[in-house]
């Protein structure tokens, strides 16, 4: 590849990269949405703070929820054709023990 065609592509991959940007600045613009402050704010009671239960409760749903959504969306890597036999071969070789065996102990230090 010469220098021109090296050029050439570096200003087509910059325009690809200033289209893409064009486009999520767009999208973002579409998704935002607008506050409006109330009219008469002082017809709005304060809010009493929550417990520190209630936010912790809350805090541990959210994360609870996310961690089940995670586990959902997760899926298994591609494989090539024979992966799945060659990924059982190395399981039977290794073993589970032979791990255990190349396992070193961490130096114990004296002070």
């Amino acid at each position: 590849m010469g220098p021109r065609s090296a050029s050439l592509l570096s200003l087509q991959t910059e325009l690809l990269l200033d289209l893409v940007a064009e486009a999520q600045s767009r999208r973002l613009e579409e998704q935002r949405a607008t506050f409006r402050a109330p009219q008469n704010p002082s017809s709005l009671a304060p809010v009493p703070p929550r417990p520190l239960e209630d936010r912790e409760q809350l805090y541990s749903t959210i994360l609870s929820h996310q961690c089940q959504r995670m586990e959902a969306q997760r899926s298994e890597p591609p494989l090539p054709p024979g992966g799945q036999e060659l990924l059982e071969l190395l399981l039977r070789v290794q073993g589970g023990g032979r791990m255990e065996e190349q396992r070193s102990r961490p130096p114990t230090h004296t002070c």
